[in-house]
């Protein structure tokens, strides 16, 4: 019995060899050659596809940008690395194309990576290929987004913002990203990326030993990103570009903002550049006339540019003045042609002086040497305090802003310059002089609180956006930082020196009392050359002195704030104030100002 088990278990064992052997025959002789071709030609690759990025809107839904689908050439080095004579000779003669230096080093060298061979082909050059697919051996036809931006969009390319492909950082950084991802690089573009950037498509192939696809054995389909809605109205940041343009004035900035939300109706940093070529790709020449151009095109002056306010920070010398009992609302302080420290003499800009005057007649002539006394009489850290407590020295929305005010005190100054603060300092400091700097952005800030009540908001770019996933429309909220405890009356007393700088007697912007809307606001003329004599006369561009100007509208129920520096526009009353008054004009001729918000 034992016996006739152990054979019939030899007789399988000796079945099983044979089947396996004549298996392994079959394979490795009969097929042999067949299946080690398979192997040496073909192999997987995980292919990745860019999604098209979200489309940006205005605040009422005026197109900014969008993705429209463009074809490319690429390849990988290694797959025609012994081929590049012959398809270089076939990219120039067929499509026309002719390789960079830069490109053919990358090709002999045979890496692995996926290299770009040229952008944005005509339909011509995509039928021409596609025709004649055979003869590119290892040259590949993908879609890829290209940036589009809209009429309306080139009058505000800093605040958009441009898009690139990323830096070896960036790679670092984030995992997600492929060098062949366009990602945001500046202005909302970046500032909002993860809402716009989408998800990448993914999808598993075969390919030969030629770098041609056999088959797909899987595919993710990238997502499209999602559409953002700016708080930016379109219609004024073009009203904007057009007011300073026509101005003849170099360079500068505008900002408009919405008192009682902070919303960024319009941002200019002008000179403007071109955002769409920027987007594209510039020539050596054309990036060569933007870098040398001393008036800075590529630089946002209005988040970067770090200027003295000049007089438009007596308002906050005012209303710190008024709550901390300095002075009186109705209080007249003699305020002549010059004010005195011991032997240094400091100056009015009106040699003719101010006579007795209170508070908001000192804001109508923005009276120098009344705020000498007021300042001296508050003192610095008083001066720091209320600054701060408006927001300027602080990033209110650091995904905005950029660069903060620099707010000097007499600590700052023995840290930063070595020395000890003197009373010619706080002189200095209180009509927006001195160490004092801000951005043309900070300029909303003196002002916004006046207007609202004394609430302190965070500036607001974003208002809504269409989250793809979710397939809903999400609100952004207005929010607050704090609630500043001033006396209301305060405000009204502030408001009215405001609107004599419009409609007084000797009001700095009497320019503006022609306006169709009634308006109210404050010049500043910011030093930057100090001159030896009073009307010592600056031929150089770049040695005259900032113009400010910022202004609500209309005066009773505000609904603009608008800010509009000058570079080295001599001064607000004749520069940053005609302009003001031009905006004025076209948001009332377009209607604008009456629209029901």
């Amino acid at each position: 019995m034992n016996s006739d088990r152990i054979k019939i278990l030899v007789g399988l064992f000796v079945l099983g060899f044979l089947i396996l052997s004549g298996r392994l025959v079959y394979l490795q002789i009969i097929k042999g050659d067949y299946y080690r071709k398979i192997s040496e030609k073909n192999h997987i690759r995980i292919m990745v596809s860019n999604p098209p990025r979200g489309k940006i809107y205005d605040r009422n839904g005026i197109l900014l940008a969008y993705d429209e689908p463009t074809f490319q050439l690429y390849t990988y080095p290694y797959l025609v690395k012994k081929d590049i004579p012959r398809l270089k000779q076939e990219l120039e003669n067929l499509l026309g194309i002719k390789l960079e230096p830069e490109t053919l080093e990358k090709l002999k060298k045979g890496y692995s990576n996926k290299l770009i061979l040229e952008k944005r082909l005509s339909e011509e050059q995509v039928r021409t290929f596609i025709n004649n697919w055979h003869r590119f051996k290892g040259i590949f036809l993908e879609v890829q987004p290209r940036r589009v931006y809209t009429e309306y969009a080139r009058y505000m390319p800093h605040l958009l913002g441009y898009v690139g492909y990323p830096s070896k950082k960036e790679l670092q950084e984030n995992p997600d990203l492929t060098p062949d991802t366009l990602i945001g690089k500046s202005g909302v573009e970046k500032i909002y990326d993860r809402y716009l950037r989408g998800e990448h498509g993914v999808k598993a192939v075969m390919v030969d030993a030629k770098g041609r696809i056999v088959r797909t054995l899987w595919e993710k389909q990238p997502r499209r990103g999602n559409d953002i809605y700016l708080t930016v109205d379109a219609r004024v940041q073009k009203i904007v570009y057009e007011a300073f343009s026509e101005s003849g004035q170099k360079s500068g900035a505008v900002i408009v903002t919405d008192p009682y939300t902070y919303d960024i109706i319009a941002l200019l940093s002008y000179p403007v550049y071109d955002i769409q070529k920027f987007s594209d790709g510039l020539t050596k020449k054309e990036w060569e006339e933007l870098i040398k151009n001393k008036y800075k095109p590529l630089f946002n002056k209005a988040l970067y540019g770090i200027y003295p306010p000049g007089s438009i920070f007596k308002i906050t010398v005012a209303l710190a003045a008024l709550q901390e009992g300095v002075v009186a609302p109705y209080q007249r302080i003699y305020s002549g042609p010059e004010y005195s420290i011991g032997k240094w003499v400091y100056r009015n800009w009106d040699p003719r002086g101010c006579g007795k005057i209170n508070v908001m007649q000192a804001l109508e002539m923005s009276c120098d040497t009344y705020f000498y006394q007021v300042g001296i009489d508050l003192g610095a850290e008083k001066i720091s305090y209320y600054a701060r407590l408006f927001g300027l020295g602080e990033k209110l929305n650091p995904r905005i802003e950029k660069k903060t005010a620099r707010i000097p005190d007499p600590e700052w100054k023995a840290h930063y310059i070595g020395e000890p603060w003197y009373l010619g300092d706080t002189v200095n400091y209180s009509i927006g002089q001195g160490f004092l700097a801000i951005t043309p952005f900070d300029s909303v800030k003196i002002l916004l609180p006046v207007l609202n009540g004394g609430r302190v908001l965070k500036p607001r770019l974003l208002k809504a956006y269409f989250d793809m996933n979710s397939r809903r429309f999400v609100e952004t909220e207005v929010q607050q930082v704090r609630k500043l405890h001033i006396k209301k009356f305060f405000y009204r007393i502030i408001k009215k020196g405001l609107y004599d700088v419009v409609y007084g007697e000797r009001g700095t912007a009497k320019l503006l009392s022609i306006s169709p809307v009634k308006n109210a606001g404050k010049t500043g003329t910011a030093q930057v050359f100090r001159h030896k004599k009073r009307k010592e006369k600056i031929e150089k561009w770049y040695l005259q002195n900032h113009a400010w100007f910022v202004d609500f509208v209309p005066y009773r129920k505000p609904r603009y704030i608008i800010s509009v520096f000058v570079e080295h526009g001599i001064g607000g009353s004749k520069t940053a104030v005609p302009i003001t008054k031009a905006i004025i004009e076209k948001l009332f001729d377009k209607g604008i100002l009456n629209e029901v918000k």
